[in-house]
C-alpha cells in the first residue's frame, strides 16, 4: 500500500488547517493525497483519528464530491469496510482552500481598516 510520506502528510495537514480546514478534514485530505485508496483502518492508523471521526469526516468530503468509496465485504458477519479515494481534481481542491484563505485575508483587511479608521 502506497502511503503519503508521513512528514509530507503532516505538513499538508498543517497547511490545510492554517487555511481554515478543520483538523479531521485536513488529516483526511492529506492521507488520501498519496493517491492510493485507503481503508478506514489504514486512515485511523496513519492519522491517529478515531473511526467515528473518519466516518463523519469522509461523509463531509463525500458531500463535497471530493471522495468516493467502495464497500469491501468482510469475511463472516459485520458491516463492510470502506476503501476511500480522492475523486475530485486536485486543482479544484487547491482552489477551494485558496478561496477560503482569500476570504479570511479579506476579513482581516476589513478589520484592520476599521481599526485604522477608529484609532487614528
Amino acid at each position: 500500500m502506497a502511503y503519503l510520506n508521513l512528514s509530507a502528510g503532516a505538513e499538508l495537514s498543517e497547511a490545510l488547517q492554517q487555511l481554515g480546514a478543520k483538523r479531521v478534514e485536513a488529516a483526511l485530505v492529506a492521507s488520501l493525497a498519496g493517491g492510493q485508496p485507503l481503508g478506514t483502518r489504514d486512515i485511523v492508523e496513519s492519522t491517529g483519528l478515531r473511526q467515528p471521526e473518519v466516518s463523519v469526516g469522509m461523509q463531509e468530503l463525500r458531500d463535497r464530491h471530493w471522495v468516493a468509496f467502495d464497500a469491501v465485504p468482510r469475511e463472516g458477519k459485520g458491516r463492510p469496510m470502506h476503501r476511500y479515494r480522492l475523486v475530485a481534481n486536485r486543482d479544484d481542491i487547491r482552489r477551494y482552500y485558496e478561496a477560503q484563505a482569500r476570504g479570511v485575508i479579506a476579513a482581516f483587511e476589513k478589520a484592520l481598516n476599521v481599526i485604522k479608521q477608529q484609532l487614528t
